[in-house]
């Protein structure tokens, strides 16, 4: 195993999360967990002559293909029930001057981002898929 390609992967993951804590806008909110996502995806299938690990980074990058697609959709509804802002700040003021905060389309928007960020984190009720993944994922052997 190449280690210089295991070192690039956790470097941008890192950068990723680096990102993510200095988010204060949608895009940045959809593509630092993203950037996360991505090398960890890589790194689940970075055994690339086992089996398991093959399955295990397919069942990895599926559930995590879903839920960047829930995520996006809760965001496009939050997007436009704000009247088309993407810095948090001004979604907030956007929803507060069109009254728009207790409408059922931002209840529909948060539970998507909440179903989407939950199965990004893997919490109970949506955690089915991750042992399997951890199953597959072995770097000792």
């Amino acid at each position: 195993m190449a280690i210089t390609e295991f070192l690039l992967f956790v470097l941008t993951a890192t950068l990723g999360g680096m990102f993510l804590c200095g988010a204060n806008d949608l895009i940045t909110i959809f593509v630092a967990p993203e950037c996360f996502s991505l090398c960890s995806y890589l790194l689940s299938g970075y055994t690339k002559k086992d089996v398991r690990s093959n399955e295990a980074t397919t069942k990895y990058l599926l559930m995590g293909g879903a839920s960047s697609s829930i995520l996006v959709h809760g965001f496009s509804w939050l997007y436009g029930s704000s009247g088309g802002e993407i810095e948090l700040q001004e979604i907030v003021n956007g929803l507060i001057n069109t009254q728009m905060y207790n409408s059922p389309g931002i209840s529909i928007a948060l539970i998507f981002i909440t179903v989407g960020i939950g199965f990004k984190l893997s919490p109970a009720p949506s955690h089915q898929w991750t042992p399997d993944v951890y199953e597959g994922v072995r770097f000792v052997r």
